[in-house]
């Protein structure tokens, strides 16, 4: 009886693999049924035009660092693709020449890959893959390079749609996608149980970074002045993490509770994460509510125990004024503490609707000042001493 069923489960996982793979050779037909409804082409971005795409890549002035024992410099790199021209770009694509020993490190709003010194950037898999009429797409990375680089050339790759066309055989081929796709996701079940999972500890962590990632990305949409603001707060809390002695396991669990330590925002209504001016009291309290949601969203995710309690508490004050429990000094989790100072420091060196940001003279006087009271102050020592050492932007 067990050979049975295992016969007909690899019988069954063979006609669902041939029916995949009929949906992905369909699914590839695709932009050939529109290859006359198309034009493509190939331009250097400038600053402006009427005529065709536009945009920039640019270094962020206020975004740029030095790691201990790294020659090159860190800095945040935004980009943008305007669409000026009449016509929806479908498909696009950007590329340009790494300075040698350049690296990327972290990005955002896009799919990167490199060769021969060539990074190319692709579109994300869920969101800003076309570029409509008069719309605008942004991107932008943490990349490692010598400290004179300045972006050059820039170049677009793109496609427009100029006319959709109504052949009977693209429904035909919607309909077989559709199908091979249900057909695949009715299996899965039986697929898991006989594939041998290769690396499975590797792919449960890049499942779960991705995953983090998505729930940032899907959060930070909503407000373009948090743009990137999860990615920094990781970036700096892990260097925190470092420099305060914490283990290597350790760093990189409170580097993924970073990236999701605004997740309950996700339960806040549109029209208060995205209000272009100072919250009102009522509101505000609202707003303080994303970090118990947060801590409720993450109360089951057992791929990152501790999770639940860390996103819960980034809002408590060391003098124990703040939310949602009112906890003090060492009662707040340390990861916490640490979450706390690495997300006011971003969010005072970053524009927000209501303010530019502070001088970083005034950031060290508002950490030094909240000392004690908002922030461990073993924490603050930590950060004051990466912004003395150069890992973090100057004035």
């Amino acid at each position: 009886m067990l050979l049975n069923n295992k016969e007909r489960l690899i019988t069954l996982l063979i006609v669902v693999s041939a029916i995949f793979l009929l949906s992905l050779a369909l699914s590839l037909l695709l932009p050939a049924v529109f290859e006359t409804g198309e034009i493509t082409d190939s331009i250097i971005l400038t600053s402006h035009s009427y005529t065709e795409p536009y945009g920039s890549l640019v270094q962020n002035e206020s975004k740029k660092w030095f790691e201990s024992g790294n020659p090159l410099q860190a800095a945040q790199y935004d980009g943008t693709i305007t669409n000026p021209t009449s016509y929806d770009i479908t498909s696009w694509q950007i590329q340009f020449e790494l300075p040698e020993k350049a690296y990327i490190s972290d990005s955002w709003n896009g799919i990167y890959s490199e060769q021969n010194r060539i990074q190319t950037i692709n579109p994300p898999k869920d969101y800003n893959l076309t570029i409509p009429t008069g719309g605008t797409i942004t991107y932008g990375f943490i990349m490692f390079a010598p400290r004179t680089y300045v972006p050059g050339e820039v170049t677009l790759n793109y496609k427009q749609k100029i006319e959709i066309s109504h052949a009977w055989y693209y429904y035909a081929i919607l309909i077989l996608t559709i199908v091979s796709g249900s057909s695949l996701l009715i299996c899965i079940p039986f697929i898991i149980k006989v594939l041998d999972l290769q690396k499975k500890e590797e792919n449960a962590r890049i499942t779960i970074e991705q995953t983090l990632k998505l729930f940032a990305n899907t959060i930070e949409a909503k407000d373009k002045y948090t743009s990137g603001h999860s990615a920094r707060v990781s970036f700096y809390v892990k260097e925190l993490a470092h420099r305060m002695g914490l283990s290597k396991q350790d760093q990189q669990n409170i580097y993924y509770m970073a990236i999701i330590h605004d997740v309950g925002k996700i339960g806040i209504s549109d029209s208060i994460l995205s209000k272009p001016d100072i919250l009102e009291s009522n509101e505000m309290d609202i707003m303080r509510t994303h970090a118990a949601k947060g801590g409720e969203i993450l109360a089951d995710f057992g791929s990152l125990p501790g999770a639940a309690s860390v996103v819960r508490h980034h809002h408590e004050r060391y003098d124990g004024k703040g939310y949602p429990d009112g906890l003090k000094g060492e009662e707040i989790p340390l990861f916490s503490r640490i979450i706390s100072v690495a997300d006011g420091y971003d969010a005072m060196t970053s524009d927000r609707c209501y303010r530019k940001k502070l001088p970083m003279s005034m950031v060290r006087e508002e950490l030094i000042a909240n000392s004690g009271t908002q922030y461990d102050p073993k924490v603050v020592k930590c950060m004051l001493d990466i912004m003395d050492s150069g890992f973090t932007p100057r004035n």
